[in-house]
């Protein structure tokens, strides 16, 4: 019986995952609800050549006419880019599905390629946008794809991973098989290290509700999204053979860095019953709220602020590194403030285990 709830359990969460997709992606798997004179147009505009002239003279670069598809929210997100004189006068997006607001956001990396060569534009180094990260990498890779073709340099950035996520996926997969059978505090210990340096800081590889909509919205591009789904299986199906909570407990680097920061201080808060009761209906409100807003597509701006994208320090608002810090520093005390009091995802797969 114990084992029907979990399936039942898990079934109520991609349901709910499902709806809000399509409420605020507007999109399943790849299959898009919406404006049929929308989806025409980015039909016809994958029609497009790569390469061609506008009437006045400068050479446009579509790269929705380039072989290989390049994904960011919720679908390929085109652009053109324009050669004046040698050098980048404009780049201008063409239609796609993402969300408009985090679009909007990404957007503005544009600008940072407009006067350069296409050499010297394909040298700089441009940051994703925080808040919008799967946009503005798309964006990031569409302007290095396009420029490369221009310069009859062959790119395929579908079909590669850096070898810098290999590095993360080999410590996802120790993370998620080793504490299975090895119950060692100094390994589990060294298991927190790898996950806060490599999936946090070095790499970025973490469960969100930004990432969950996106592969819920657009499927899974391999073997990039290799990690997500190792992750992805670790969280919703792991608990179906009574392991639950081991995403939370064994990879997530927020996690793991408020476990690494509680053996500081022995002396721990002593939180009444009463109190901890309070706490958890605020966990169980909160995420309500969130999911609320999600199904009705309204502020899901909140997914911005989710504190895992405090480990990409060089693009985080400065707001959003505090209060990671904050909460970490109060994990000296208080064992895992975050994880047990706030954390929406973590909320989610608590739901998807039928425990709260």
């Amino acid at each position: 019986m114990k084992k029907i709830n979990g399936i039942l359990s898990f079934v109520l969460v991609v349901v709910m995952i499902a709806t809000a997709s399509i409420t605020v992606n507007k999109s399943l798997f790849g299959y898009r609800f919406g404006n049929a004179d929308d989806a025409k147009e980015m039909v016809e505009e994958t029609g497009q050549q790569a390469i061609t002239q506008s009437e006045d003279g400068k050479t446009v670069i579509n790269t929705a006419g380039l072989p290989d598809v390049i994904n960011g929210y919720a679908g390929p997100v085109p652009l053109e880019i324009y050669i004046e004189e040698g050098k980048i006068s404009d780049i201008k997006p063409l239609p796609n599905t993402e969300t408009p607001s985090f679009f909007e956001r990404a957007s503005t990396i544009l600008e940072q390629w407009k006067g350069k060569t296409p050499q010297e534009a394909l040298q700089l180094k441009v940051d994703a946008v925080s808040g919008a990260t799967y946009s503005s990498q798309a964006l990031i890779n569409n302007v290095n794809a396009g420029l490369e073709y221009y310069e009859g340099k062959e790119s395929h950035p579908s079909s590669t991973m850096p070898w810098k996520l290999w590095v993360a996926l080999g410590v996802t997969l120790l993370a998620s098989v080793i504490p299975i059978f090895v119950h060692n505090k100094t390994y589990h210990n060294l298991q927190m290290v790898l996950n806060v340096a490599v999936l946090g800081f070095w790499c970025g590889q973490y469960l969100d509700y930004a990432l969950i909509l996106k592969y819920m919205s657009s499927g899974f591009g391999l073997p990039a999204g290799l990690i997500a789904i190792v992750m992805l299986i670790v969280a919703f199906i792991y608990p179906l053979f009574g392991h639950p909570q081991h995403y939370c407990n064994h990879i997530c680097p927020l996690g793991s860095a408020q476990q690494l920061t509680a053996q500081i201080c022995r002396y721990k808060i002593r939180i009444s019953k009463k109190m901890l009761n309070g706490l958890d209906w605020f966990r169980r409100i909160l995420w309500g709220v969130l999911m609320f807003l999600l199904w009705t597509d309204t502020l899901t701006g909140w997914m911005d602020l989710e504190l895992f994208q405090a480990f990409m320090v060089e693009s985080a608002p400065w707001y959003i590194i505090l209060t990671a810090a904050l909460f970490i520093a109060l994990s000296t005390v208080v064992a895992r403030p975050y994880c047990r009091f706030v954390c929406p995802i973590g909320s989610l797969f608590k739901r998807s285990e039928n425990i709260g």
